[in-house]
């Protein structure tokens, strides 16, 4: 990548498409070459047998009709008859010295070479003895010429044979060579493939890592991609947005400190005096007065839940450390319970409580307002005379705490939502009292710092049904 860096992903595929075909293409270039080679040789060769096996032929019609002449001039003297012999020897010739300038095997170039010299032999004796031919034995001379063009001509037969033959044995090992060529290129083309898919998918998910980080809220690692150019620019399109990110959660975090403290100097004011009104210290109040001084306190008290939720979520967002030490779960479930009797008698709601003897590792005080923040928003979101079933078990080094109610349930499309910070769901409930949206966020980010987990279990049964688990064990106890 360093020595070469292309300027955009495509280029990048392009690159890589061509390096993976780049193999195939010369092992189709090695295997046409092979191919024309092979053709062309076996087309010469078997050409020069034919050419070898036809010559063999008209060395044999030669000399017939060469013995043919020189009979005729026996019996006829007739001079014309020399002159054909003379034109027909002379053709003889010149095709045996076309057949000896071909490639032949060793053994019919001695047979060539041999007829050559044994018909000069015979046509010196036919030139010493033209004015009288009788005296020559031409039939014993000439048959001797012709079972020697009758060897090469079955000699020349032979070769066409055998030349192919060999383009055979050529042609098996050529397509021998071709599929050992495939067999070894195929391993290769399959991991230089993979290299590149490597190659080019790296850089991809550490994008999605990168993204889906910033989506979960953790900005704390700055991201750097290697890749093409464009790729780069991204990354550090996204590392600048990282930053801004940051800076805007920086200033949310500080926003709610500020103003939660804020709010809560007046409010003290505001509580303490419809306490003092209440208690009548001022003076006796009337019907009317107490209603509304009871109204006051009631809306303040609401008010205090609201700015301690907004606490809570500024404190868990920070990374507070946890103050861990082995408790009882299955009792701190029982003692949270309690704390809800009033609402549950003026509500008539029921508890079903099955808790198995639980021992974990956690930071107390967090862990209860997990538990109270699960049982707060199943009692609000129960309708009156409802069911509420809490379950404790412990599976697989984790406790697992199932809290179900029979309220209207969450739908599917925000069941991922509702542990965002500020997100209040569409479905109604009975209470009057209205939240902050900040609980499920707050009991993600305590969860999520004692390495567990919560979701939403959908069986398709009216209500909601949450389950939380924690680990039983955390890596070092603190107390």
């Amino acid at each position: 990548m360093k020595l070469f860096r292309p300027k955009s992903i495509f280029q990048l595929i392009l690159t890589s498409f061509a390096l993976v075909l780049l193999p195939l293409i010369l092992a189709l270039l090695y295997a046409a070459s092979s191919v024309g080679k092979l053709a062309a040789q076996s087309q010469l060769l078997i050409s020069h047998a034919v050419k070898a096996s036809e010559t063999g032929r008209m060395l044999v019609e030669q000399i017939t009709v060469m013995e043919r002449n020189l009979r005729q001039y026996q019996v006829l003297s007739d001079v014309v008859l020399l002159q054909v012999y003379e034109d027909n020897r002379s053709k003889f010739v010149e095709s045996l010295a076309a057949l000896a300038e071909l490639p032949l095997p060793d053994s019919l170039r001695d047979l060539v070479y041999q007829l050559a010299v044994d018909e000069v032999g015979f046509y010196t004796q036919v030139q010493s003895g033209q004015n009288d031919l009788r005296s020559i034995n031409i039939s014993e001379a000439l048959t001797l010429l012709d079972k020697q063009a009758q060897q090469i001509l079955l000699q020349s037969q032979r070769l066409i044979d055998e030349e192919v033959a060999n383009t055979q044995a050529e042609a098996q090992q050529t397509q021998r060579h071709l599929f050992l060529l495939v067999a070894a290129l195929v391993p290769v083309m399959l991991l230089l493939a993979a290299f590149l898919i490597i190659l080019i998918s790296r850089p991809l998910r550490r994008l999605d890592d990168a993204i889906r980080r910033l989506g979960a809220g953790d900005f704390s690692v700055a991201l750097s991609l290697e890749g093409p150019r464009d790729l780069e620019q991204l990354g550090e399109r996204l590392d600048w947005m990282r930053s801004r990110l940051m800076e805007v959660e920086a200033d949310k975090k500080r926003f709610l400190q500020h103003i939660s403290h804020e709010l809560k100097t007046p409010l003290t004011t505001i509580r303490e005096g419809s306490e003092l009104l209440a208690e009548e210290i001022p003076g006796q109040l009337t019907s009317q007065q107490r209603e509304v001084v009871d109204l006051m306190q009631e809306n303040s008290l609401q008010l205090q839940k609201l700015i301690e939720d907004l606490l809570t979520y500024n404190a868990a967002t920070r990374n507070a450390v946890l103050n861990l030490q082995s408790l009882r779960f299955d009792v701190l479930v029982n003692e949270v319970i309690a704390e809800y009797k009033l609402s549950l008698m003026a509500r008539r709601l029921w508890f079903e409580v099955e808790l198995a003897e639980v021992s974990v590792v956690a930071d107390i005080a967090k862990l209860r307002t997990i538990i109270d923040n699960l049982l707060s928003n199943a009692v609000k979101f129960s309708p009156n005379k409802g069911r509420i079933k809490i379950s404790l078990s412990s599976e697989a080094g984790y406790a697992v705490l199932d809290v179900q109610d029979q309220g209207p349930g969450i739908a599917p499309g925000q069941q991922e939502k509702i542990f965002e910070a500020f997100y209040q769901g569409t479905t109604s409930y009975t209470s009057h009292v209205h939240g902050t949206g900040l609980g499920l966020s707050i009991v993600w980010e305590y969860l999520h710092a004692h390495g567990g987990m919560i979701e939403v279990i959908d069986e398709g049964l009216p209500g909601a049904h949450m389950r939380i688990q924690l680990p039983l064990q955390q890596e070092k106890v603190s107390g």
